[in-house]
C-alpha cells in the first residue's frame, strides 16, 4: 500500500534542486560578475564547479552528487529578465 505521508526519494531530490535554484537566484549578481559566459554547477546550495561547457563544469565537481539535485546552467552576460 502507498503511504501518502512519506516523502519519496524523487520528491526529496526535487526539493533539493529547488533549494539550489533559489540559492542561485539569491546570489545571481555576484555569480554573474565572476562567471559570465561560463557553465556553473550548484549543489548543496553552493557553487561547486564551473567550466567553459557543461561537461567541463561537471568534470570539475570534486564531491559525490546526484544529477537530479544539481542545477547546471550557463551564466549569461548582461541583463536577465525576471518572471512576472
Amino acid at each position: 500500500m502507498i503511504n501518502l505521508k512519506e516523502t519519496t526519494e524523487p520528491q526529496k531530490a526535487l526539493l533539493k534542486r529547488m533549494k539550489n535554484r533559489d540559492w542561485l537566484e539569491n546570489h545571481f549578481k555576484e555569480i554573474q560578475e565572476k562567471y559570465a559566459d561560463q557553465w556553473i554547477a550548484v549543489i548543496g546550495e553552493k557553487l561547486v564547479a564551473h567550466g567553459n561547457d557543461p561537461d567541463e563544469a561537471k568534470g570539475n565537481i570534486k564531491e559525490d552528487f546526484s544529477s537530479t539535485e544539481m542545477v547546471l546552467i550557463r551564466v549569461p552576460r548582461g541583463e536577465v529578465s525576471q518572471p512576472v
